[in-house]
């Protein structure tokens, strides 16, 4: 089901439209086909995949490129320090979306996340995660200091991996 708030779904919402004001006929159905893959692979890249962990489910929604970063704790707090690059270096910010589900148990302890690149290295952050169970549903924006044009493959919280998707790093 197309959903016009969420990006990636264009195609398809466009080709409903079509449908509608009855151009769709004109089109062949091969032509048809084309357009509505292309679209699935649009929607499939646009949000990252749902991670579910030890009672979160987890997505990573995109990265930003920034010189200067806040290392506000996950989910965010009160913690207001923050940093600023080195010459050659920039902040790469995985935003995440996190939803806490009743499997959750309040006492569980989550590592610090870690990215890793394309070519594997690593590259760990400051931020850490606190009273992750207190609000049902956040999102959190984990910068890492990495070399400026690093392109990131895919990031670690505990013993989950969740992939970068393509465009989004």
């Amino acid at each position: 089901m197309a959903d016009d708030r969420q990006p990636g779904f264009a195609a398809l919402i466009h080709v409903r439209e079509l449908n509608t004001q009855r151009q769709l006929s004109s089109w062949s159905r091969r032509g048809c086909l084309i357009l509505l893959m292309g679209g699935v692979s649009l929607a499939a890249q646009s949000p990252g995949k749902m991670v579910t962990y030890k009672g979160l489910e987890m997505s990573v929604a995109g990265v930003e490129r920034a010189p200067t970063a806040s290392l506000k704790d996950c989910p965010p707090g009160g913690n207001t320090v923050n940093a600023t690059s080195r010459s050659g270096e920039e902040f790469a910010v995985v935003k995440v979306n996190f939803k806490v589900l009743p499997a959750f148990q309040p006492n569980t302890m989550l590592k610090r996340p870690v990215v890793t690149d394309e070519s594997g290295k690593t590259y760990n952050t400051a931020v850490s995660f606190v009273d992750v169970g207190s609000t049902p549903e956040f999102a959190c924006a984990i910068p890492f200091r990495v070399p400026t044009g690093t392109m990131l493959k895919s990031l670690q919280i505990d013993a989950a991996t969740l992939e970068i998707p393509a465009g989004k790093h």
